[in-house]
């Protein structure tokens, strides 16, 4: 995957955004601005910028200065789902008929290690398995990459008149 990247200051690895071209972000989910970029000897310094959620409550971001103005450059790029933004940087193109999971089955963290392409179905086994998890006390937000992918790999699901 032949993604631009640049080394910030703090010693974060931010990638372009492809589809939004003065957008960074990097694996942590952070985005970045490269208006009046900086180039030091310790590496770039970008301004971050935050997604503001929209208050109709859906999963779409929205990108402002923080005073409710969006940012200039951000104006056709409005309401952009921050996993796509960060899956394709990360991630690479999403094949065609993939979806994209989100591990631990909180859809507000966008990081890149909580990200992965899978199939509808896939992504529908794994929903449940979710909320197998949730109902016995275990909190998947709380667990490790490699043991969720560990559970979604042993489990599926099966009907019980099946079993004789």
């Amino acid at each position: 995957m032949a993604t631009e990247q640049l080394r910030l200051v703090d010693g974060t690895i931010v990638r372009k955004c492809p589809t939004i071209k003065p957008l960074y972000c990097s694996r942590a989910g952070k985005f970045y601005s490269v208006h009046n970029a900086i180039l030091t000897d310790d590496g770039w310094v970008l301004r971050e910028i935050k997604p503001v959620l929209k208050q109709s409550g859906t999963r779409r971001c929205t990108f402002t200065n923080g005073t409710g103005t969006h940012y200039p450059f951000m104006r056709n790029f409005q309401n952009k789902h921050c996993h796509f933004l960060v899956a394709a940087a990360w991630l690479g193109s999403r094949p065609d008929g993939m979806v994209i999971d989100h591990l631990n089955g909180n859809i507000l963290d966008w990081t890149a290690d909580n990200l992965e392409y899978v199939t509808p179905a896939e992504n529908n086994k794994r929903a449940k398995l979710l909320r197998v998890l949730r109902s016995i006390g275990r909190d998947p937000k709380q667990m490790s990459r490699e043991e969720l992918l560990s559970i979604f790999s042993k489990y599926t699901f099966t009907n019980p008149q099946n079993l004789d």
